[in-house]
């Protein structure tokens, strides 16, 4: 079945569509939204839409299990069940309306999203406070709702003060082009026949082995995403709501730790401590074995089993949230080692383990772990633990067993991170604030929320140089508290690493700094990157 985006939008606005509640929520960027849209004005194809038309029967006992796109739409209208194409639907909705209150794992939140078009290039960008009277950049909302291109243009021209904008041809041109195909982009709606029972977990199931063959374009849910549905199909429906808001406390619980993580997440987590597997397939026959009391003191054990992994992270790494973590779904195998193998045994981690998981976790990160293959990757980890590998299990799994020299090259990022705090943890390094003399905390003193990555050259000293291009350089970052990277400000290096050096040279040892201070001069800016990259490569290799 296809139908035509202008048709299309009718039907969003007018609640059609409701996707399963435990799919998990819109996490579209506003990057990935422009793309749609260029993809659309290109005439790229986007990709079909997989949706199921809900019986009377199922939304009459179960229509709790479905939510709509957005609030404020006429949920006394919903009709299909969007089984893959939630991301798309609800960024097109967002352009058509601009502006929508959707549900996240935090709660209710307001959406924007400020697309603009620029008809002479062709080319798509996000909002910038300038297109507003730049008269080459026009907002694709205002676009896609005028009644004519006319009345865009006129507006335009009262922001910019140039009436000769209103007979430009190539502006009425390609604006022109761009609302026809906001209008007659054909959209591929493909209705799944389900012959509906009353057996929501065989309709479920039906559902996951669709994901087994989709491949889409954009982000989707995967059959872990399904656990909950098929967990409440397992559980009297009076305990369901129970068995939901537990699932939501955890999620609460660990955010108010700094650690704010998805539904897949905890979800895959807790696959992997029921079943043993983060495979749905593998896990459905051992699911309908297990009873009630069962589904809860499973949730309960993995929520236990988190809290202890994030304390180990601050405690052993001094990674204080899930922003300085290359994937949140490093926690999953953290969580289920720790489960599997000390809490469920009530035994101490060992000197040995410790070491380990600290190894992998650097190594985990650098490698892209969970970032690319995620399914096939976690599933390998888990197994492992699951057959009693433990942590050098997990090492094997790994495709680099060291850190090479290029992985320090170049811009930072949350696995660079990671390495820093955890090097520093076993430094026992010290913050740079010196207005807290005499005792200056370590790193792992301060409060997780007042840690700042802080540019050792700062930007606006890089760019007066013509060197802003390597602001970004993971041997340009070290990470201090709030307040002392406010107390250093814009100084440069030359002068406030010699102040730290004359109070203390460990305090720039420990942050693997080089001490010559000839480096420290922003004329030797790439030598010095090049020393301090040798620094962090020594240490991590003996760290290792």
């Amino acid at each position: 079945m296809e139908r035509d985006l202008n048709t299309l939008f009718g039907m969003l606005e007018a609640g059609f569509y409701a996707v399963p509640e435990m799919q998990r929520y819109f996490v579209w960027t506003n990057s990935q939204i422009r793309d749609l849209i260029d993809s659309i004005y290109n005439w790229y194809p986007i990709g079909g839409i997989i949706v199921w038309e809900m019986p009377k029967s199922f939304l009459d006992e179960y229509k709790e299990l479905v939510r709509p796109l957005a609030f404020g739409l006429p949920e006394e209208n919903i009709r299909y069940m969007v089984i893959d194409g939630q991301q798309r639907l609800t960024s097109l909705l967002l352009i058509k309306r601009r502006s929508i209150r959707i549900i996240t794992s935090s709660g209710e939140v307001e959406r924007k999203v400020e697309l603009f078009f620029n008809p002479v290039d062709e080319i798509f960008e996000l909002g910038r406070k300038s297109f507003v009277k730049d008269p080459n950049w026009f907002n694709v909302t205002d676009v896609l709702n005028a009644e004519t291109v006319y009345e865009i243009l006129e507006e335009k021209a009262k922001l910019c003060g140039d009436d000769r904008i209103t007979r430009n041809s190539v502006l009425i041109k390609k604006l022109d082009m761009l609302r026809d195909r906001l209008r007659r982009y054909p959209i591929s709606l493909i209705e799944a026949k389900f012959n509906y029972s009353g057996d929501l977990l065989d309709l479920f199931e039906k559902i996951s082995r669709i994901f087994v063959t989709i491949n889409s374009k954009g982000t989707r849910i995967r059959m872990p995403d399904l656990v909950l549905a098929l967990v409440g199909a397992r559980v009297r429906k009076a305990m369901w709501v129970s068995f939901r808001d537990e699932f939501n406390t955890v999620l609460r619980e660990l955010e108010e730790k700094g650690f704010k993580l998805s539904e897949s997440v905890i979800t895959r987590l807790y696959l992997a401590v029921l079943t043993g597997t983060t495979k749905l397939k593998d896990a459905r026959e051992e699911l309908d074995m297990k009873s009630e009391q069962d589904l809860f003191k499973s949730l309960k054990e993995a929520e236990k089993a988190m809290l202890h992994a994030i304390d180990f992270l601050w405690r052993e790494a001094w990674i204080p949230s899930s922003e300085y973590l290359q994937s949140h779904y490093l926690l999953v195998t953290l969580s289920y080692l720790l489960h599997k193998d000390i809490l469920s045994k009530n035994r101490l981690i060992s000197e040995d383990t410790r070491r380990g998981l600290i190894k992998w976790l650097i190594l985990a990160s650098v490698n892209k772990r969970y970032t690319g293959r995620l399914e096939t990757d976690l599933f390998e980890d888990v197994s492992k633990i699951a057959e009693g590998k433990g942590v050098n299990g997990l090492l094997d799994n790994l495709r680099l067993k060291s850190i090479p020299s290029e992985i320090l090259e170049g811009s930072y990022d949350k696995c660079h991170l990671t390495l820093l705090l955890a090097s520093y943890r076993s430094l026992q390094t010290r913050d740079w604030d010196l207005n807290r003399r005499p005792t200056i905390p370590l790193i792992g003193e301060i409060d997780p929320e007042e840690l700042q990555i802080h540019h050792i050259f700062p930007r606006d000293l890089l760019e007066k140089e013509g060197k802003d291009q390597f602001v970004d350089d993971v041997a340009n970052i070290t990470i201090i508290s709030n307040k002392a990277n406010k107390r250093i400000g814009n100084k440069p290096p030359s002068i406030y690493l010699k102040e730290l050096y004359e109070e203390d040279p460990e305090l720039l040892k420990r942050h693997l700094v080089p001490t010559d201070a000839e480096l420290w001069n922003v004329n030797n800016y790439e030598q010095f990157l090049k020393e301090r990259r040798e620094l962090i490569l020594k240490y991590v290799a003996n760290l290792l």
